[in-house]
């Protein structure tokens, strides 16, 4: 990961934290100001979504408005689920046999542990341009873990990061079809490694969807932020320099947008995602069903099937299906 990478993550970081601050009250009891917060949360749901945007939109949105500005609550932002069982066809080991001659050859396992947490707060007050629009800093972790692999001390072989700034609003459609989801941002995206095995880049992106109650279609179209490219100083003895673009060509195996479906029927869940770039015919798809367990949890099975499964694989083609709880679903 490059200096300016760093840099992007310290800044993001530090005006995030700045914006969430809560605004000073006067002191009062726990439960006084608990109320007042729930009373505040509900005030400000009654008050800035109108009464037809709120009839089309699905029970997240409703939800997340009513919670988001309670002290004690995180807001979901993607999914957030752990993944017991995940198995991998063919693990890629060639980043590891090249940076860490001291393993084994071939040190990963195909079965490992799949987990991701993600999260977003409202950086300002709602209702800035258009009813129920907002502005939101997020945050999601994706980590694969070689639980199972005793051979290697059970190590994270890989986690991605994925701060970003992100502005999104509703809009209600006449005669009651539903609204449409408008999203822009940028977002940096690392794994938190450095040399032979430092994967980043930063982008910029818009995606327009349409919500119903029980399905959505999003298209996520993105552009790449350029980098510099790297010195390479000719010796193969030599690990290459920190500074400079480490994966130049991650788009041609990435894609460059990402079309995200999702269908609801009495509380089971079916999503498909597509990424891919025309011009190279590369990408991938994922599948999901998620079902109710207990309580608030859900069952999920995924399966994905190409490149970028995670941000070390973003060259390599790969097959994946994973079974484990889901805490926070699409709808």
């Amino acid at each position: 990961m490059n200096k300016r990478s760093i840099i992007c993550l310290l800044l993001c970081s530090l005006l995030g934290f700045k914006a969430f601050a809560a605004p000073k009250h006067t002191e009062s009891s726990p439960a006084t100001k608990s109320q007042s917060n729930l009373v505040e949360s509900k005030t400000i749901l009654e008050s800035d979504l109108s009464a037809e945007l709120e009839q089309e939109l699905p029970k997240r949105f409703i939800q997340e408005r009513e919670t988001e500005y309670l002290e004690f609550v995180i807001t979901p932002h993607r999914r957030n689920y752990i993944l017991p069982f995940s198995y991998q066809d063919e693990p890629n080991n060639e980043p590891w046999n090249a940076a860490q001659s001291y393993l084994e050859a071939d040190p990963m396992e195909h079965s490992e542990i799949k987990l991701q947490l993600s999260f977003k707060v409202p950086i300002f007050e709602n209702n800035l341009l258009y009813d129920g629009d907002g502005f939101y800093f997020g945050f999601t972790m994706t980590s694969f873990w070689q639980a199972y692999n005793s051979r290697i001390s059970a190590p994270f072989r890989e986690t991605n990061y994925r701060p970003e700034f992100f502005y999104q609003a509703p809009f209600a459609l006449p005669n009651q079809y539903g609204s449409l989801f408008f999203r822009a941002g940028i977002e940096h995206e690392s794994n938190g490694r450095s040399q032979l095995l430092s994967r980043s880049w930063n982008r910029a992106y818009v995606g327009l969807g349409t919500l119903r109650k029980h399905w959505a279609i999003c298209l996520q179209p993105w552009y790449r932020l350029p980098e510099d490219d790297k010195e390479d100083d000719g010796n193969p003895l030599t690990p290459p320099p920190a500074n400079g673009d480490d994966n130049p060509n991650i788009q041609d195996f990435y894609g460059n947008f990402e079309l995200l479906t999702v269908y609801e029927r009495q509380d089971f869940q079916i999503g498909a995602m597509l990424r891919s770039n025309p011009a190279t015919h590369k990408g991938a798809l994922e599948l999901s069903y998620s079902f109710p367990l207990y309580g608030r949890l859900r069952g999920l099975v995924q399966y994905f099937d190409g490149y970028g499964d995670s941000l070390i694989d973003y060259d390599y083609r790969n097959q994946r299906i994973s079974l484990g709880i889901l805490l926070t679903d699409f709808l």
